[in-house]
């Protein structure tokens, strides 16, 4: 059996890997550091104050025509600085309208999909969040 790398995120009990899912390959660790980084706060973590996103810098900007370029140059340049060997290849944003929702709290959601390729391997993947006023 594989040595384990590190638990994977979403966190979820294991099936036969200890208690939690854990990954076994670099790639899905990557996927899953790509998650752990942009769901992180900078000044979350205390031994390391530094770390993490900061898209929660823009959860109550205005959405207009500059946030999507601001929110693609925030993943870009945060990727780059905490996860090396990987390139970003595309970030898409969604936003829900008015018309598209039935609960006026899904109006401040933000969908983002990242695209990445883990440079070493030359394999690409995709990572889906939702921003939310409250959470990520």
């Amino acid at each position: 059996m594989s040595t384990p790398i590190g638990i994977t995120l979403p966190i979820r009990n294991g099936s036969n890997s200890g208690y939690f899912d854990q990954s076994y390959d670099s790639f899905t660790q990557t996927k899953t550091n790509i998650i752990n980084l942009l769901s992180t706060r900078p000044g979350e973590r205390r031994m390391q104050p530094t770390f993490g996103s900061r898209l929660w810098n823009v959860v109550f900007e205005q959405n207009d025509s500059i946030l999507s370029q601001r929110v693609n140059n925030i993943i870009r340049e945060d990727i780059q600085k905490w996860i090396p060997g990987v390139t970003v290849k595309d970030v898409t944003l969604k936003f829900a309208s008015d018309e598209e929702t039935t609960a006026s709290r899904d109006i401040y959601r933000l969908y983002i999909a990242v695209q990445f390729i883990v440079n070493a391997i030359n394999q690409a993947d995709l990572v889906e969040i939702y921003l939310e006023q409250n959470r990520i």
